[in-house]
């Protein structure tokens, strides 16, 4: 029983992480779109987070449908006079110039002149870019810049693997380690030292436990492996992790806000500078593409986020768990939303970036926009493409998960 009540709650927090942060994302993506539409006088219809299945909904004064969809994969702003959700195309085409009038006056964004569609169309990437900024930047000044000196704190044990060698000694969390084999140990660095040309070897240990001197005896397991010149290596290993930092023991550094506005920008421009860098790398050969996540991936990443959280150092302090999830999750809504918003400047009819192809298009030809019939067939190809990069995707996301499925 307790391991199903551990796999339903596994189950909500993974399910929960995930549809907070990519309905956050879609939203501010959205909101993009429908925003500068209402600056620009466009006629819009509908607000809708998630697809299929109407879970609610209501209308705002000015005859704005908002909903949420049973489906939390995306969303979409839909137009007055749009013949679908992704804006492909009017429901009726417009020629005569005094219809055409009509219509812009009306509102219809499909007759809106090329610098106002372009503008709506271009928003919702660009607003995931800004809100990406002040995330980082939220983040910066709420937790601050860490600049503890690790070879300051003592050496001081944060956890023990089971069935190690520092298990077997009697090697408890929290521990400090203060001397080995009679030399002092100044920090987890110089533990790991005297550890690591100790392979097989006893060490006479003096431990720091809740203030009572201890003396342990331990035998650092033999690892062997490979060094960058392909010669193999013998190191002794105890089995901890370290060291542990108390709050009293952190330096931590302040950020005024335009510092913290420019650690934002600088994370979200290295996001994007080191995506282009991969795709490059992917077409050329020299990456491969097994990196590229889709929906499973993302879950099991917030889901890792949101645990990782929950069990953090705060121990019983709900309160403070609540605030490392908040931050948690509001750092991965971040680096998502930079991957939302690349991902839709790409030139793939049926991405906002495809329109914006099709708009320069138009803008070449004089205002003439690309016939009904190309325009199609260019949607039906930008689906295909998208369809074929949603499978290759899940097929990445499913042989991480389980390896056993290649």
């Amino acid at each position: 029983m307790p391991d199903v009540l551990q796999g339903v709650q596994n189950l909500l927090v993974y399910a929960g992480s995930f549809v907070v942060v990519l309905s956050v994302v879609v939203f501010v993506h959205e909101f993009g779109h429908f925003q500068v539409a209402r600056w620009r006088g466009v006629a819009i219809d509908t607000f809708s987070i998630g697809f299929g299945k109407k879970l609610l909904s209501w209308r705002d004064k000015q005859g704005v449908e908002w909903k949420i969809g049973a489906l939390p994969l995306g969303g979409y702003v839909k137009f007055a006079d749009d013949a679908d959700a992704m804006s492909s195309a009017p429901r009726e085409r417009i020629e005569d110039p005094a219809a055409l009038a009509e219509a812009r006056a009306r509102g219809l964004f499909h007759a809106q002149p090329l610098l106002t569609r372009s503008l709506v169309v271009a928003a919702g990437p660009f607003t995931n870019f800004i809100f990406s900024i002040l995330a980082f930047a939220s983040i910066a000044l709420i937790a601050g810049h860490d600049v503890t000196d690790i070879n300051s704190v003592p050496a001081r044990i944060g956890s023990v693997a089971q069935g190690s060698a520092a298990a077997a000694a009697g090697i408890q969390s929290g521990d400090v380690i203060r001397a080995a084999n009679g030399q002092p140990v100044a920090n987890f660095a110089a533990l790991q030292a005297q550890v690591s040309r100790s392979a097989g070897t006893p060490i006479a240990l003096q431990i720091d436990r809740n203030g009572q001197t201890l003396n342990l005896n331990a035998t650092p397991q033999s690892v062997s492996a490979r060094d960058e010149h392909g010669r193999v290596q013998t190191r002794g290993v105890l089995g901890v992790i370290g060291p542990m930092l108390l709050p009293s023991e952190r330096v931590i550094e302040r950020y005024s806000l335009v510092e913290a506005l420019n650690v934002g920008a600088r994370n979200t421009w290295g996001i994007i500078s080191q995506t282009v860098s991969y795709i490059g790398g992917v077409f050329s050969g020299r990456e491969s593409g097994d990196q590229i996540a889709g929906p499973l991936g993302i879950i099991n990443v917030s889901g890792q986020v949101a645990t990782s959280a929950l069990s953090g150092p705060d121990g019983g302090d709900w309160g403070g768990r609540a605030g490392l999830l908040a931050l948690s999750l509001l750092g991965l809504a971040a680096v998502l939303s930079v991957a939302v918003g690349f991902v839709n400047l790409l030139p793939i009819p049926v991405l906002d970036g495809g329109h914006l192809l099709f708009y320069g298009i138009e803008a070449v030809r004089g205002g003439k926009p690309l016939p009904p019939a190309a325009q199609e067939w260019a949607f039906r190809a930008g689906f295909a493409v998208m369809a074929s990069l949603f499978l290759f995707a899940t097929w990445n996301d499913i042989t991480r998960l389980f390896p056993g499925a290649q």
